[in-house]
């Protein structure tokens, strides 16, 4: 006979169709996983997002707060500077 493409024994088809089977499932349970893990951080992303808005709001609060008493501590610093200047010029 001719130069043809030999074909292939049946059981060594079989052979190649149970591996193209076995990558496959493997495949696919890969994809399983990863949608899983991916999912997994998809959540701790937005648990950390969370977390870092909170953090800011709360950075923003204490700024002000720290501002706040700064600017009082400022107000009793003059207070007490008028009150130097009164006993100052009273005792003279």
């Amino acid at each position: 006979m001719g130069g043809g493409t030999p074909i292939p024994d049946p059981s060594e088809r079989l052979h190649d169709f149970d591996r193209l089977e076995a990558a496959v499932v493997a495949l696919a349970d890969q994809h399983k996983r990863a949608l899983k893990d991916n999912e997994s951080l998809r959540r701790t992303v937005e648990e950390r997002d969370r977390r870092i808005r909170a953090l800011e709001a709360e950075t923003l609060e204490l700024n002000q707060r720290r501002r706040d008493v700064a600017k009082r501590i400022d107000d009793l610093l003059a207070q007490m500077d008028q009150l130097d200047v009164e006993l100052g010029s009273a005792g003279e």
